[in-house]
Order: structure tokens, then C-alpha cells, then sequence
């Protein structure tokens, strides 16, 4: 099983690099600035876990770090999202946005509330610092998807047709930053499991983020010009 694992991490890696090439191939990074910049973070962590090897105390270590910098990555990718309607959405995204920065300074706040109850013994220092890192992941990942379906509220409200390529990313980050959440649960409750179901769990969730990954690559498409005048209503 721990064969299988290592070959969909490379998998992902791959699926990271065609969906980065994809966006440059399209010149899609002119209008999706984050999104672009989300993909490259990605592909860098992927490969740099692979790398060192899932199992590893580096790898951990990176993960764990790389979570601090996604607090910001998610919602700035969320964000992105809309940026072929930012004239029509330009009111409700900006209020959207600030709804979700305040998520996050209270999942902050928490965060060093626990780190300050934290004895000062390096293992329990460890373990709040792991800990502090998840809360700010599973907020950054829930605020995002919750942006994501409060824009999408507003636009079926106002009837604005979806350009195709802003409603491919809005199924896609949906659709990952949903699996995030899930990992986020897994990773607290995973204790329980045994070594065989965890790393069935991770092999599947390897799958899910290539298969949703491979989908986006697929169904991007390119723009006549940078930002359309006319969205056009967009087949899934």
C-alpha cells in the first residue's frame, strides 16, 4: 500500500506541473495572478515531500510549514476566482473578502491562545505549534470554501452568466478545498486508525486531488483576451 501511495504522489506532482503548464500554455496567469501563483506553491511543496518522502519527519516538518503559507494562498486563490467578473462583483466580493479576513484573525487569535497556555518543554511546544498550524489550515480552508459559496449565492441572485474558465475554478477550488477540510478532520481523528485504513485514506484522497486536478487541466480554456468583455455561459 505504501508503493501504491508513493506513485500517487508522484502522480500529483505530475498532475501539479500539466495544470501550472496548462495556465502559461493559455496565458491564463495574466488574469489569474494568485491562482497561478497557488499552483506553483503546490507544485513546489508536492515535490518537495515527495522528495524527501511521505513518511519522514522532514516531510511532516514541511507539510506542516507549508500550511501557514496556504492560510494565505486559499483565500487569495478563492479571491482570484472572480477576477473576469470583478466589474459586476466588485461591491459583494470586496464585502465577501473582509467577512473572510475576519475568519481568520479570530482563527488567529485562537491559535496564540493556545500556543500562550503551552508549557515551555520542547515536545508540548511541538505539538501546540502542529496544532496551531491546522487551525489556521482548516480555517483558511473553510473561510474559502464559505467565500466561494456566498459568491456564488450572489451570482445566481444578480443571474450573471459564468465565464467557462471562472466556473472550472470554482468547481475545482470547491471541490479541493472541500478534500482540505476533510484532511484536516482525518489528521485529528486519524489516531484511531489503523495503519491499513490510513493509508487506504491517503491513497484515495492522492486520487481525488489528480482526478480534480486533471479535470481543471482539461477543461481550461483560453481567452481571446485578458479579461472578457461578455462572459459566456459555461458548460461543465
Amino acid at each position: 500500500m505504501s508503493q501504491f501511495n508513493h506513485w500517487a504522489e508522484i502522480a500529483a506532482v505530475a498532475a501539479d506541473a500539466l495544470l501550472l503548464l496548462r495556465i502559461l500554455q493559455l496565458r491564463l496567469h495574466r488574469v489569474y495572478l494568485f491562482i497561478t501563483l497557488a499552483c506553483v506553491i503546490g507544485l513546489i511543496f508536492d515535490s518537495a515531500q515527495v522528495w524527501l518522502g511521505s513518511e519522514t519527519r522532514e516531510s511532516a516538518r514541511v507539510f506542516l510549514y507549508s500550511r501557514f503559507l496556504y492560510a494565505f494562498v486559499f483565500p487569495a486563490a478563492s479571491y482570484d476566482v472572480w477576477e473576469e467578473l470583478k466589474t459586476q462583483l466588485a461591491r459583494v466580493r470586496r464585502f465577501a473578502i473582509l467577512r473572510l479576513g475576519a475568519s481568520l484573525t479570530l482563527a488567529a487569535i485562537l491559535g496564540i491562545v493556545i500556543s500562550s497556555l503551552a508549557s515551555a518543554d520542547e515536545a508540548n511546544s511541538e505539538a501546540v505549534f502542529d496544532t496551531f498550524a491546522v487551525i489556521l489550515w482548516a480555517a483558511a480552508s473553510t473561510a474559502s470554501l464559505a467565500f466561494l459559496w456566498s459568491m456564488q449565492r450572489a451570482v445566481r441572485a444578480q443571474k450573471i452568466a459564468l465565464p467557462r474558465n471562472t466556473a472550472v475554478w470554482l468547481l475545482f477550488y470547491q471541490l479541493q478545498l472541500a478534500g482540505e477540510v476533510l484532511v484536516c478532520f482525518l489528521i485529528i481523528v486519524g489516531q484511531q486508525f489503523s495503519s491499513l485504513v490510513t493509508n487506504t485514506l491517503d491513497l484515495t484522497l492522492n486520487l481525488y486531488a489528480v482526478s480534480i486536478t486533471l479535470w481543471c487541466v482539461w477543461r481550461l480554456k483560453g481567452s481571446t483576451s485578458d479579461i472578457p468583455s461578455a462572459p459566456q455561459s459555461a458548460s461543465l
